[in-house]
């Protein structure tokens, strides 16, 4: 087994819990201010606003907690470490905006009921556009910060501001359309509008962590790994198959089979080994491990085996297949069992 170990860098780990702390402090800013802009209006919308918003606290707090425990080293009973508790982040932070969203809605067809009102709605538009503009340098940097990292959870607050941003505009819009037309039924039907919206965000995020959590396949991951492999690839790597690959946090696995030359002895395939590893991992902020489980070739496997001074060839080369993503990633090899290896 081949591994890329954890890079010594308290710099990117700082990096990683600075910005999730900023995301935290921004939030309990932002809630004050818009509960504040709630209770000078009565607006409904800048009610979904603010309960948009309050979701941010708890998912910041949850982002904290998963940040800290998905840094701590491999131990016996996480022998692939903590980093997968970053998915349950963003799937815990999905389910807290999915909520929200329930209750705009809810709230806002018993004010289409009652009868909406509305005030000082002049002082709440400035500070909702001040809040969007400061949201949205935050959720650009998180968004950001996480990619570098390689912090779904980061990742995924990111976006959760980049949401709010989106609604506090929705709401800016609603109250603009008011105070233009003196159309008070506007306020709720913008917030029901916003909650429809963040549904779908918050949809989007329990999605991507259940996709994570089940080790969903990464497309552009794996073909990124297949070019690596084709590029490093060396004569007597025959043929390969049931490549995969999952995260845990910023920790990527990655396994395969690789079919070589019989004779080959173990510190060969040590080298081999080592070389795979590091094509994997070069270039890249990735590390983690992998596994290369080595197949004996077949007299069958003369025909696509490009070693030119082979001692035990029994047909001619005829062709060598690339290292292409669906051979790769196959996982039935016909007849894989069926010929013994020759002497």
């Amino acid at each position: 087994m081949g591994s890329q170990p954890s890079p010594d860098d308290p710099a990117r780990t700082r990096s990683r819990i600075a910005a999730g702390l900023l995301s935290l402090v921004v939030a309990i800013g932002m809630v004050a201010t818009k509960f504040f802009a709630f209770d000078l209006t009565g607006s409904s919308a800048i009610f979904s606003d603010a309960l948009e918003s309050t979701t941010n606290i708890l998912a910041s707090g949850m982002l904290l907690y998963s940040l800290a425990l998905s840094l701590r080293p491999v131990d016996r009973n996480h022998p692939y470490g903590h980093g997968k508790v970053e998915f349950f982040s963003a799937g815990f932070e999905g389910a807290l905006i999915f909520g929200a969203s329930l209750v705009i809605v809810v709230r806002a067809v018993r004010e289409i009921q009652r009868g909406p009102e509305l005030q000082d709605v002049d002082l709440a538009l400035v500070l909702l556009v001040a809040l969007a503009l400061i949201n949205g340098a935050l959720g650009t940097f998180l968004v950001r910060r996480g990619r570098q990292t390689n912090s779904m959870a980061l990742v995924a607050d990111g976006r959760h501001v980049m949401t709010d941003v989106w609604t506090t505009g929705g709401v800016i819009a609603g109250l603009v359309a008011v105070r233009l037309t003196g159309w008070v039924i506007l306020d709720p039907l913008v917030a029901i509008a916003v909650g429809l919206h963040i549904l779908r965000t918050g949809w989007r995020l329990l999605r991507e962590a259940v996709a994570g959590l089940m080790d969903e396949a990464d497309d552009p991951l794996l073909e990124r790994v297949a070019n690596s492999l084709q590029t490093a690839r060396e004569p007597g790597w025959i043929d390969a198959h049931r490549l995969r690959l999952w995260r845990a946090g910023a920790v990527l696995h990655v396994d395969l089979h690789l079919l070589v030359p019989r004779y080959w002895d173990a510190v060969r395939l040590h080298e081999v080994d080592d070389k795979i590893t590091r094509a994997v991992f070069a270039g890249e902020d990735d590390f983690g491990d992998v596994i290369v489980h080595f197949d004996p070739c077949r007299p069958r496997d003369c025909t696509r085996c490009g070693v030119e001074e082979c001692p035990v060839r029994q047909a001619p080369l005829k062709a060598v297949s690339p290292f292409a993503l669906p051979q790769l990633t196959r996982w039935e090899v016909p007849d894989e069992a069926a010929e013994p290896a020759a002497n």
